[in-house]
């Protein structure tokens, strides 16, 4: 029993609230953390470069050097990621992006792997649904009695 008396009907708000408040700042971020700084390590992996036909981060060719550089000018300009990929699209194309868009026809890429998968891992539970159904029985065979006794003979000839 509590020393403190509350008044009939009031609930216990100081913890509940202090949850509800650390829960918001967890899921509503600082409004300086909305709008991140781009970076050309954070955009190199996702972007092509159109002569090598690989990432920018792994490309060496002078048209990579090229694109990077535009990259490097368009974070200068405090551009975000998004726009700085818009930008890309607009100057080389659809190619540049190394990841496909979730709309439309590139949506394919993301959907084909994902039920590929989901087949495989229902054909290989029903695999095992079958084996583990077919398992002998772990008395073995039925032998027929005289044949039986005819084995118990012949084992019996070999023992010294």
């Amino acid at each position: 029993m509590s020393l403190i008396a509350r008044a009939p009907g009031r609930a216990r708000r100081g913890p509940a609230a202090a949850f509800a408040a650390v829960l918001l700042l967890a899921v509503v971020p600082p409004s300086g953390a909305l709008a991140q700084q781009a970076s050309l390590p954070d955009i190199e992996d996702e972007v092509m470069c159109p002569i090598c036909g690989t990432t920018l981060e792994l490309s060496e060719s002078p048209q990579a050097e090229r694109e990077r550089q535009f990259i490097r000018d368009q974070i200068d300009e405090g551009r975000s990621k998004e726009e700085i990929k818009d930008a890309l699209v607009a100057q080389y194309g659809d190619d540049v992006l190394a990841v496909p868009d979730s709309k439309g026809f590139d949506l394919t890429a993301w959907v084909i792997p994902a039920l590929g998968i989901g087949l495989a891992a229902a054909a290989i539970g029903l695999a095992l649904a079958r084996m583990s159904r077919r398992r002998p029985s772990p008395a073995g065979p039925d032998i027929d009695p005289g044949q039986s006794e005819r084995l118990d003979r012949d084992m019996k000839s070999y023992d010294l």
